[in-house]
């Protein structure tokens, strides 16, 4: 029996271990500054940005930016579809994240509700935090959907053991997401420049092998494309 009670401990460590939680950055909201339900308020600050060896990041650069607010989840599909009801949506799936939509569907949304879409500057250090880490998360981890039959969205609230060091859900894992910049990049083919639009945030996948992708990666989609890993979330100034 001795044997089992230590088997057992030693599982019980070895899963607390392998799901850890992710230290949360501090933040002080200043007095007079409102953050509405669904939001977090991320200071004003340096961050790192890119990576040194991907030519096509700020190559590890630092980047100042104003304080801003970002959705904590990806927008849902039950949220969307109150905004435009005749959207393509999957029957039981109200808290997953609305895909199939365009830039400027997604553009649309964050202005009726009041918001826009976040910065690429904003996006990636409300995922990675200031420290310069590769994953939202800190240490690597495997994708749960690998082998499976390619991607598959969850629940935007689903993980709350992989939320950023700010607190945001869905960065790295869901859905890719729209952002408000165009993609570029130094020595951009000329017959490529301003075709695109920048997405960040989701798996890369080959065939059935699904891979989580470095927080600052950078992806590009044309703006008319709908696909179901195409979603997005939206930002505010803090004012």
């Amino acid at each position: 029996m001795r044997w089992r009670r230590s088997l057992f401990a030693f599982l019980a460590v070895a899963v607390s271990c392998s799901n850890p939680s992710v230290e949360q950055i501090k933040v002080e909201v200043p007095p007079g500054v409102v953050v509405p339900e669904g939001m977090a308020y991320i200071p004003a600050g340096e961050f790192i940005m890119g990576h040194p060896d991907d030519p096509k990041t700020e190559r590890g650069k630092k980047v100042f930016l104003k304080a801003y607010l970002i959705d904590r989840y990806e927008t849902t599909q039950a949220r969307f579809r109150e905004f435009k009801p005749g959207h393509s949506f999957q029957g039981g799936k109200d808290k997953f994240p609305a895909s199939r939509v365009t830039f400027q569907e997604a553009e649309d949304y964050c202005r009726q509700a009041g918001k826009r879409l976040p910065a690429e500057a904003e996006w990636e250090k409300a995922a990675r935090g200031v420290d310069g880490r590769k994953w939202p998360w800190s240490g690597y981890i495997e994708s749960p959907n690998d082998g499976f039959s390619g991607f598959i969205p969850e629940e935007v609230d689903k993980r709350p053991e992989w939320v950023s060091p700010f607190g945001i859900y869905g960065m790295g894992y869901n859905v890719w997401e729209w952002v408000s910049d165009g993609y570029s990049y130094q020595d951009m083919p000329e017959k490529d420049k301003g075709k695109f639009k920048a997405v960040r945030g989701g798996p890369t996948q080959t065939h059935l092998t699904v891979k989580f992708t470095p927080a600052y990666f950078r992806n590009w989609m044309d703006p008319e494309a709908r696909y179901n890993f195409i979603g997005f979330r939206c930002a505010m100034d803090a004012e």
